[in-house]
């Protein structure tokens, strides 16, 4: 499993990969951790886990949640309406580089809560992929961190 989250201490934000994912907690890894004992919230797109980090070693560390979670809601991907669009651009600009005026996306369309929203949809298709190599990981964390950014800046909320 890699699923590309946050990390919020009240302190800072840090980029994690979610390894193993249950009910009650979470194996995550991440270039730096708290310390154990830390209180947190676990985010990944507009879902959020409450709980602390039991352990931390080597870069990866236990999460116990205070309350249960639908672990199918955390590791569901997400489809979005406008993804024929988005599969036709692709297609498009493989076979001539250029995307086609009918394809393109009207201006009216680039505000922060659609923007967000697509950023939000390319995290988890690219999560899907298997075989990911742990650097392009840690740069789909870094993706997500800016997607809930945008989200926070679209809608004024932090979580």
């Amino acid at each position: 499993m890699l699923l590309t989250a946050t990390l919020d201490t009240g302190e800072r934000t840090l980029p994690v990969r979610i390894r193993n994912l249950s009910e009650r907690g979470a194996l995550i890894d991440a270039r730096v951790l708290p310390t154990a004992g830390t209180r947190l919230k676990l985010m990944r797109g507009r879902l959020t886990a409450v709980g602390e980090l039991a352990w931390e070693s080597d870069g990866q560390g236990g999460l116990t949640f205070d309350r249960p979670i639908v672990v199918a809601s955390w590791v569901q991907k997400l489809g979005h309406s406008g993804q024929q669009r988005v599969d036709a651009t692709v297609a498009a600009l493989r076979e001539n580089g250029t995307v086609p005026r009918n394809l393109q996306r009207p201006a009216s369309q680039d505000s922060l809560p659609v923007l967000s929203a697509a950023l939000d949809q390319i995290c988890e298709r690219l999560a899907g992929i298997s075989g990911i190599s742990v650097e392009m990981g840690e740069e789909l964390v870094k993706l997500d961190t800016i997607a809930q950014s945008l989200r926070h800046l679209a809608t004024g909320r932090r979580y």
